[in-house]
């Protein structure tokens, strides 16, 4: 096992490197100056444009750019960010680090078991009208997108019901309706997929033979048929988390949440490249240390 992770490990070296080129080359290619974006109402200074271009390199060659960011990151160094004025990327970032995955560990958290259960109740019942409303519950979970969900959220629990905080981040009560928009639709990606892998499994000889046997109908659910239930499951965590990741772009934004995923939200319009870069850096290796740990 340690020298399969090791491998992995390893593995993730050339997709970060194809990531960077990636990432860099869009970036640049994104309509928008972040000078003029600095500049503001001075954007007729040239002297101080000129002092701007230079303080950040980006009066360098597109190729030379690269390579002094690539040569900045062999040695742990993100730059400094375009937005706040000699303040390292690092520094930026520290304070929102820990917020997103918590966010999107939680929603996960949330959503596994409950898709689980559901899904085996709907397997269970199968074509019957609990079945019929579980799976029209689900697909509306899924096709709704989060802003539109947050909003219905935010009128609901926050405006009319008073139940729980409208926006923020600080306590239990202020992490409800973000954690709550984002679970809803792998919840229902899971209760889906564990609908027909129970229905799959509850087809199988063994199964059979474990009811001919006199055992009893829950023993041969829970013991039997969601174990084996549960191995394809397991797999497809890794897609499901590296969705909530990009899910908290939207829901941050909207619930004032100060993560990773609003953070790169505002250096994308502030033209803020090497906040950017980063946040999508640590976001492809968390994405793939989820899938690590998953395999």
């Amino acid at each position: 096992m340690g020298r399969y992770a090791l491998r992995r490990v390893a593995g993730l070296v050339p997709v970060l490197c194809v990531m960077i080129v990636l990432c860099f080359v869009a970036i640049k290619l994104v309509p928008g100056d972040p000078v003029m974006v600095l500049l503001s109402d001075q954007a007729g200074d040239a002297e101080l444009e000129a002092r701007l271009r230079a303080d950040y390199g980006l009066d360098k060659p597109f190729v030379l750019q690269f390579v002094d960011y690539v040569a900045g990151l062999a040695v742990g160094d993100f730059g400094d960010s375009f937005r706040y004025a000699n303040v390292p990327v690092t520094e930026i970032i520290g304070k929102s680090l820990l917020i997103t995955p918590i966010l999107a560990l939680a929603a996960l958290t949330l959503a596994v078991p409950t898709g689980i259960v559901l899904g085996t109740f709907a397997a269970l019942r199968r074509n019957r009208p609990a079945d019929v409303i579980t799976v029209f519950l689900v697909v509306a979970g899924i096709s709704i997108p989060n802003f539109a969900l947050s909003a219905l959220f935010v009128y609901l629990f926050a405006i009319k019901l008073n139940l729980v905080p409208v926006a923020g981040w600080g306590s239990f009560s202020q992490a409800v309706l973000p954690v709550a928009v984002l679970a809803i639709a792998p919840m229902g990606y899971i209760t889906r997929l564990t609908r027909t892998y129970m229905l799959e499994v509850l087809g199988q000889d063994y199964i059979r033979t474990a009811r001919a046997k006199g055992l009893r109908n829950r023993l041969v659910i829970y013991r039997h048929a969601l174990r084996n239930t549960l191995v394809p499951l397991l797999t497809t965590i890794g897609i499901i988390f590296g969705g909530l990741l990009s899910g908290t772009f939207v829901v941050e934004t909207i619930f004032n949440i100060p993560g990773l995923g609003r953070l790169a939200i505002d250096g994308i319009f502030a033209r803020d490249y090497p906040v950017t870069m980063a946040i999508v850096m640590l976001f492809t290796v968390f994405y793939a240390l989820i899938n690590l740990a998953v395999d």
